[in-house]
C-alpha cells in the first residue's frame, strides 16, 4: 500500500461521499491531499498522570509520519477541528462523546483507540465501597444480557466511525457487550521502541545495587495488583523493584503496598519514558511481572520483551494472543502461582525467541501502518 492512501481510490470515495451528502466541494479537495491530516486526542487530565495510553498517542504521534500520515497531538485551544481530515481519541471517556459528536456535525470522520477490558473480576476489584462495587457488578451483568441497553460508553462507540481496539479480544467484546459490528472495528497492535533492545543495565544496576531482580513497573493502584504481588513474594529472599507512582487518590493503596514489601524489596519512583533509564531497568531486570487484573497488552511488556527480558503476565485480558508460549501467565489472586511463576522466570535467562518475536511483531512502525489503514478505512 503506498504512503498516499491510494490517492485514485480516495479521490472516487470523496466524489461519492460529496454526491451522497451535497457538501462543499472541499471535499474533493481533501482527495488530493498527499497525506491526510489526523489529530491525535486523549482526555483533557491524561498527562496529570500517564499511562500506556497517553505512550501509545504520543508514539503514534511521532511515528505516523514515517507512514504517510501528517498526525500531530490536536490542541483544541489554539487549532479548530476544520483543519483535520480525521480526529483520533485514545481512551473510552465520557469526555469523548462529545468530541466525536461535534467532529460529526462537521462531517470528520473520527476513530477511536478504546484501551478498555470488561469483565466481573475487574469490576469488583476496583477500590470503591462495597455497595459501589455491587453495584458496578450488576450494570456488567446487565450489559452482558442485554447489550442493546443505552449509556454514554454504547453511545460513544457507536458514535464514531471506527473503533480500533489493542486485540482480537477486546475487539470481540466490542461486539459482544455493546453490538458493535465487526465491519466498525480495525484490531491495531499495541507497540514498543526499539531503543527497549539495547538498553545499558549499568546506570540502573547502580541506583538499586544490583541485577537479575524481578521489575514491577506501572502506576501503582489496585487494578495493578502491586500488593498481591508483595505478599506472594513477602517470605521470599529475591531482588523485587516496585517502579512507579502513586496514582492521584490511591495514597492509601500505594501505604499498603509499602507496609507489605520486606526489606528485599527497593521502591523507585516513575522513569519518564524518554528517559535512558528506564531502558537501562529492563536491562538490568531478572524478569518482569506484572499480576494485575488485566492488561490490553501491557506497554511495558512489550518493551521489556524487546531484549527479551522473561515475562510473568496476567491470564486475564490478550497477553497471551500478543505472547504466546513466549511468556508465564498467573491470575492476579493466585499468590502462590504468582511467587513460583516470578522465580521460575527469575532463572530462566532471557529469551531471543521472545525478543524477535517483539522486535518483528510489535515495533510503532508496524502499529503506525495497521492504524494507516484504519485511516483509510474512514476516508
Amino acid at each position: 500500500m503506498p504512503a498516499n492512501f491510494r490517492l485514485h481510490d480516495r479521490h472516487a470515495a470523496a466524489e461519492r461521499y460529496q454526491r451522497r451528502s451535497k457538501l462543499p466541494a472541499v471535499v474533493a479537495a481533501l482527495a488530493g491531499r498527499s497525506t491526510p491530516k489526523v489529530a491525535l486526542a486523549g482526555k483533557l487530565t491524561a498527562w496529570a498522570a500517564p499511562g500506556g495510553g497517553e505512550i501509545q498517542m504520543a508514539a503514534l504521534a511521532r511515528t505516523l509520519g514515517e507512514a504517510g500520515v501528517d498526525a500531530r497531538l490536536w490542541r483544541p485551544w489554539e487549532e479548530s477541528l476544520s483543519e483535520f481530515d480525521c480526529l483520533h481519541l485514545f481512551g473510552s471517556e465520557p469526555e469523548h462523546l462529545t468530541l466525536a459528536r461535534e467532529a460529526r456535525r462537521h462531517n470528520i470522520p473520527v476513530v477511536l483507540s478504546t484501551i478498555a477490558w470488561f469483565d466481573l473480576a475487574s469490576c469488583w476489584r476496583e477500590p470503591w465501597p462495597l455497595a459501589k462495587r455491587l453495584t458496578a457488578c450488576g450494570k456488567f451483568a446487565l450489559r452482558a444480557a442485554a447489550p442493546w441497553l443505552r449509556s454514554w460508553r454504547r453511545d460513544l462507540y457507536h458514535a464514531v466511525d471506527l473503533l480500533l481496539p489493542n486485540s482480537k479480544a477486546e475487539a470481540a467484546q466490542l461486539t459482544r457487550y455493546f453490538g458493535v459490528p465487526a465491519e466498525r472495528i480495525h484490531a491495531t497492535p499495541n507497540g514498543a521502541d526499539r531503543r527497549f533492545s539495547r538498553g545499558d543495565s549499568e546506570p540502573f544496576a547502580r541506583r538499586v545495587g544490583g541485577r537479575g531482580f524481578a521489575l514491577y513497573p506501572g502506576r501503582i493502584e489496585p487494578r495493578k495488583n502491586q500488593l498481591n504481588f508483595l505478599l506472594a513474594m513477602r517470605e521470599t529472599t529475591a531482588p523485587v523493584v516496585i517502579l512507579g507512582d502513586a496514582v492521584p487518590g490511591h495514597e492509601a493503596y500505594y501505604a499498603r503496598c509499602r507496609h507489605a514489601a520486606n526489606r528485599y524489596v527497593t521502591f523507585v519512583e516513575r522513569v519518564e519514558h524518554n528517559d535512558p533509564l528506564l531502558a537501562s531497568a529492563y536491562a538490568a531486570a531478572g524478569c518482569l511481572v506484572l499480576a494485575s487484573w488485566y492488561e490490553t497488552p501491557s506497554l511495558a511488556a512489550l518493551e521489556a520483551g524487546m531484549s527479551g527480558v522473561p515475562l510473568v503476565l496476567p491470564r486475564s485480558g490478550c497477553a497471551q494472543e500478543y505472547f504466546g508460549k513466549q511468556a508465564r501467565y498467573v491470575s492476579p489472586g493466585d499468590l502462590k502461582g504468582i511467587r513460583d511463576a516470578t522465580l521460575a522466570a527469575m532463572n530462566r535467562g532471557r529469551s531471543l525467541q521472545l525478543a524477535a518475536r517483539v522486535r518483528q511483531n510489535f515495533s510503532w512502525r508496524a502499529a503506525a501502518l495497521a492504524t494507516r489503514e484504519a485511516y483509510e478505512k474512514v476516508l
